[in-house]
């Protein structure tokens, strides 16, 4: 069930986060807060969270995820994954390309 949940946040916030006719920051980042409640170590949703900051133009909030995922990894111990890692660096450093979402299933045909 979590993992259904974590699913439909992601394809939410995937969504909802490109600029186009369904851009939606805070129909994102609700979803990704709903989602999070749930299951406060998956990373997934935590870069979900970072692009929609990016995209918003809301560096506090950049900062503010990328420091809540830090915090959560450390807690568990846990490194954070590769794609986190290049995300963050990717968005502090000033990359557009890296708020694309990544999700080969909501690409355009």
């Amino acid at each position: 069930m979590i993992t259904r949940i974590i699913d439909v946040t992601h394809t939410v916030a995937a969504y909802r986060t490109p600029p186009g006719p369904h851009h939606d920051p805070s129909a994102a980042r609700q979803a990704v807060a709903t989602g999070l409640d749930v299951d406060d170590a998956a990373e997934l949703l935590y870069r979900d969270w970072m692009r929609i900051e990016a995209v918003a133009g809301n560096r506090q909030g950049l900062h503010t995820a990328v420091t809540r995922v830090q915090q959560v990894n450390r807690a568990l111990d846990c490194s954070l994954e590769l794609a986190t890692e290049q995300l963050i660096n990717d968005l502090l450093n000033g990359s557009s390309a890296a708020v694309r979402i990544q999700d080969p299933q909501l690409r355009c045909q």
